[in-house]
């Protein structure tokens, strides 16, 4: 008896010992990477599934037809929602949305994290299924964390109606409608701003505070302002910084950055901003809400500038929309120009500072003047 126990112990460790061997060979063809070492590593571990998925990549990226590996992967891995996702994805490539529709609502049945509910989202999406897609954005917006600017897109893209987003798509979580409001905010989406508001402020967060501020000032921007005894709207107000100058609503705001000061210029039309060197690294400078203009039209930015003591590249951007044109340094007056497409009747221009790379922080001024907004129509 002892001797049949000491010669099973031996057996065992010598099949552990060959086991451990042959993991190792595989391990280490695997780590060569190369297509012949990858299929050496899955003959000796024939259901290891980061090689199967190796091997799989490997046909995509050679145009053959992976679907039978990301089966078995899936078959060994029924927890795994990757890889039927991308037999998902593979499916609506060729065709087969019905196939696709199982596969990606199967990786949602073994994960219901945030992935498998954006990736059904956008499925919906591109199938123009609207009711499916308003569920699934809504179900993947209530999982989101970070930054939510793509999915926020996405709503803007399926309906131009801010009501159906906000009631479809934009779930009673805080951080999501906080992060919404920012959105309408700074893509100039006015009538979106005072539902997204209302709702946020119910919330009652003393952090919200600041924001819905900022959508108050929006809100009452374009229902006061022609009230208040103001021309309504009609590109840039007060071009040449003249008086007088109300610093709200559609006028310029003028930043109050530490190192940086604003002074009009001494007998002529214009502003200057003073640069002492210790200002931020990056700061904004100028802002106003441009309004009176038409949604899709293509305009033109235009501006007179000239600086003193500042070097090339200036760091001096205006920035409206996703659109940026740069300052130049120059010590006379010199013409810039931009353009921008609005995608509503109101866009907000900004005149920023950013630190060049390489340069010490910018001391010294720049003078505007003849700040004008004109259609391409």
């Amino acid at each position: 008896m002892y001797y049949a126990l000491r010669i099973l112990t031996c057996v065992v460790l010598a099949a552990a010992a060959w086991w451990s061997i042959r993991l190792a060979r595989s391990d280490a063809a695997f780590r060569q990477r190369t297509p012949q070492d990858v299929a050496r590593a899955i003959e000796l571990e024939p259901e290891n599934v980061e090689y199967l998925a190796a091997v799989a990549l490997q046909a995509e990226y050679s145009g053959q037809d992976s679907t039978q590996l990301l089966e078995e992967i899936a078959r060994l891995n029924p927890r795994a929602s990757a890889p039927r996702i991308r037999l998902g994805l593979a499916a609506e490539l060729r065709g087969d949305p019905n196939q696709a529709e199982r596969w990606l609502k199967e990786a949602f049945s073994v994960d219901h994290q945030f992935e498998t509910r954006w990736t059904l989202a956008n499925f919906y999406f591109r199938q123009n299924r609207r009711d499916e897609f308003w569920t699934w954005m809504r179900s993947a917006l209530e999982m989101s964390y970070g930054d939510r600017v793509a999915a926020f897109d996405l709503c803007w893209q399926s309906s131009g109606d801010p009501q159906e987003i906000l009631d479809r798509a934009i779930p009673d979580r805080r951080e999501v409608m906080a992060s919404y409001l920012a959105y309408v905010l700074s893509h100039n989406r006015p009538a979106a701003i005072a539902g997204a508001a209302n709702k946020l402020a119910k919330m009652r967060t003393v952090d919200d505070l600041p924001l819905l501020y900022s959508a108050t000032d929006a809100i009452l921007d374009t229902y006061l302002w022609h009230a208040l005894g103001n021309a309504r709207p009609n590109g840039i107000t007060h071009p040449n910084f003249e008086e007088p100058r109300i610093g709200h609503g559609f006028d310029w705001r003028l930043a109050e950055v530490p190192g940086v000061s604003h002074v009009p210029l001494d007998g002529s039309l214009g502003h200057r901003i003073r640069f002492s060197g210790r200002q931020p690294e990056s700061c904004e400078l100028l802002r106003q809400v441009v309004g009176g203009l038409r949604p899709g039209v293509t305009y033109t930015l235009r501006w007179e500038a000239r600086t003193q003591g500042i070097a090339s590249p200036t760091g001096l951007a205006w920035g409206i929309g996703k659109s940026m044109g740069e300052i130049a340094a120059s010590d006379d007056w010199s013409k810039g120009s931009m353009t921008f497409t609005p995608d509503s009747d109101h866009a907000v221009l900004v005149l920023a500072y950013r630190r060049p790379e390489g340069q010490v922080r910018t001391e010294g001024s720049v003078d505007l003047r003849q700040v004008l907004t004109s259609s391409q129509e």
